[in-house]
């Protein structure tokens, strides 16, 4: 009988202690936009790659892949997809990826942030992208990457991906 009890109250104990250390979607949204807003506001990386005359960070495990072209560059890490568009005619300053994100009443917003400094404005957003999976977006000026993560890779990604339309350049 004591070992019965004895076992239950360790697989309770268990359990307690496996929810109470995972976190929730929005502590993981709010700290994956503080992670992108402190990318934003770090000095931006120097540009690695070069696609079509636009100049951009590439990290390391990222790869592009051949079909990228000026306005739409595509890197993959592992399975992973991350989608960098350029918009052109948008300066550093332009708001128009976070205007567009705003007027979209078919997104579910779990979480987003603006972020502005020195004639830059940037911002990060979490929205809901299905069973288990989240549409992330980085964006600064005319330069916006989103990919779709899991939960648990939503800090990773975001801060990824600052760094990348950070440091976008344009000819």
């Amino acid at each position: 009988m004591f070992r019965n009890w004895k076992f239950l109250f360790l697989i309770t104990l268990s359990l307690i202690l496996l929810v109470g250390c995972g976190k929730s979607l929005d502590d993981r949204a709010t700290n994956g936009i503080e992670v992108a807003r402190a990318a934003f506001l770090a000095n931006a990386k120097k540009p690695t790659e070069e696609t079509d005359g636009v100049r951009y960070f590439k990290p390391a495990g990222f790869a592009v892949t051949e079909d990228s072209d000026a306005q739409n560059i595509v890197f993959n890490k592992g399975n992973d997809t991350y989608i960098l568009f350029v918009n052109p005619n948008e300066e550093r300053d332009s708001q128009l990826f976070y205007d567009l994100l705003q007027a979209d009443q078919n997104k579910e917003i779990i979480g987003e942030s603006t972020f502005e400094e020195a004639g830059n404005f940037g911002f990060a957003a979490v929205l809901e992208g299905g069973k288990d999976e989240f549409e992330l977006i980085a964006s600064v000026g005319g330069a916006k990457m989103t990919t779709v993560a899991k939960k648990r890779d939503i800090e990773t990604d975001l801060e990824k991906m600052m760094e990348i339309v950070r440091s976008v350049e344009q000819e």
